[in-house]
């Protein structure tokens, strides 16, 4: 989830500001590395007189950690659906007190989230008082469209998942990176063996998963990296977030649109067409122009909402209701932000909110005129007006297909569920500890 800065800055940062703000309230986070628009932190700073120090965490099972170490008492953090179901169960969160979030709706949340909402509700009732939905998602199969043959192996093959597990219906000499996360690979490996994601497997069927990630000999294991190589082109296939592949692929659709423009290969009356065409599935424009990679979601792929939840040992429960008020704001201040919509549209997961998923969708009709490509020299075409201008057109139109808003998904046995996917399961330690020594021996 995300994207990753350096830790050892980040914690520079976190001490320092624990150490400047004596006479102002501070107000500490967990998150995500790069997971929130900076510019709504100095906002609320400035609205509520205070500080706020971000710590960061590259795992669920990290969040956990911390917390339950106790040796920084955070007052507001964001873990994921099965984390907040295990940290509610061990009594390690607060109730939120709603009447203090006056931006926040039950009624507005998107279809995906309320199924998500009700998937946990049914293992732990009245567990809805604990959280409020920040940004949510899927993942997916992100592929280059350059390589001949590997669309049609990634998207048609009859297990939606073979692309990733199965290097005999790949084009040859594809180049395959998968995610290192032991658990987000364990239930990719799940789903193409068809195993309960649900309930521990057998020894035997632990050994699958073994022989399965031994054989597939992934040319990479990576994070972040995964989504650049493809884009640099230094690898045809991997598996990742779909918000990371969504910033990519709009920032690239942008960058072709300024290409075909500056080149003098369009007018100002084709920008609309270009860029609809590249993000079709035909995706050239003039046999030249194309963004170069896509993404395949699978329908029983894995679903997540990140949450925000206060610790109960909360330093500032107050200023924390705050915040995550103002972080589901649509108009706050006097400078009159709008920082739900700001935050989605800079990290590009999904909105939690029907209203602002439809607010970004509706960036899709975006038109051009003349005066738009006034002032363009190569310069600083790709930091201009212009740019961003199209980058907003690409995430409309981004956000509508890949976060379709539709009420119900029919699996391929037949399952109508509110939203694509599953989200991961609450597992033991041990177990956990089980999973990552079947990975971590097959990539030896």
């Amino acid at each position: 989830m995300r994207k990753r800065i350096s830790f050892v800055f980040v914690c520079f940062c976190f001490l320092f500001a624990l150490c400047s703000c004596q006479r102002r309230s501070v107000l500490l986070i967990l998150n995500w590395g790069e997971y929130i628009d900076e510019e709504m932190l100095e906002e609320f700073e400035n609205l509520y007189n205070c500080e706020v120090a971000m710590d960061l965490g590259e795992s669920n099972e990290l969040f956990y950690s911390k917390i339950s170490a106790g040796t920084t008492c955070y007052d507001v953090m964001c873990p994921s659906d099965y984390m907040v179901l295990k940290m509610a169960e061990n009594d390690m969160l607060r109730e939120i007190d709603f009447s203090q979030l006056p931006n926040f709706s039950l009624e507005a949340r998107m279809p995906g989230v309320v199924g998500i909402a009700e998937n946990l509700e049914a293992k732990k009732p009245g567990i809805t008082s604990y959280y409020v939905p920040y940004l949510w998602g899927t993942w997916g199969i992100v592929y280059s469209t350059m390589k001949e043959g590997l669309k049609e192996a990634v998207t048609t093959s009859q297990n939606e998942w073979a692309s990733l597990f199965d290097r005999s219906i790949l084009p040859a000499g594809t180049r395959v990176a998968m995610y290192d996360s032991n658990l987000h690979s364990y239930y990719a490996a799940c789903r193409y063996l068809g195993f309960d994601t649900e309930e521990n497997l057998t020894k035997e069927e632990l050994n699958q998963i073994y022989s399965l990630i031994k054989n597939m000999k992934y040319d990479s294991w990576g994070t972040d990296d995964i989504k650049k190589d493809i884009v640099a082109k230094n690898r045809d296939l991997g598996f990742m977030w779909t918000g990371d592949f969504l910033y990519y692929y709009c920032e690239n659709v942008a960058s072709t649109v300024m290409d075909a423009y500056l080149a003098g290969d369009l007018k100002v009356e084709e920008f609309s067409s270009m860029i609809t065409t590249i993000t079709t599935d035909a995706g050239i424009y003039k046999d030249k122009y194309q963004v170069g990679f896509d993404i395949f979601i699978p329908s029983d792929t894995i679903a997540f909402c990140d949450n925000f939840v206060i610790p109960k040992h909360a330093s500032n429960y107050d200023l924390a209701l705050k915040f995550i008020n103002f972080m589901c704001g649509r108009d706050e201040g006097e400078s009159h932000v709008d920082p739900a919509f700001a935050n989605t549209y800079y990290v590009s997961y999904n909105a939690p909110y029907v209203g602002l998923y439809e607010d970004i969708v509706s960036l899709k009709d975006i038109s051009f005129e003349k005066e738009d490509i006034e002032g363009i020299t190569q310069g600083n075409a790709y930091d201009s007006d212009l740019y961003w201008k199209i980058y907003d057109m690409a995430i409309g139109i981004a956000f509508s297909k890949y976060y379709p808003k539709e009420e119900h998904i029919e699996l391929p046995d037949g399952t109508i569920k509110r939203y694509k996917g599953d989200i991961l399961a609450t597992f033991s330690r041990n177990y956990i500890n089980t999973i990552n020594a079947t990975f971590n021996n097959a990539k030896a």
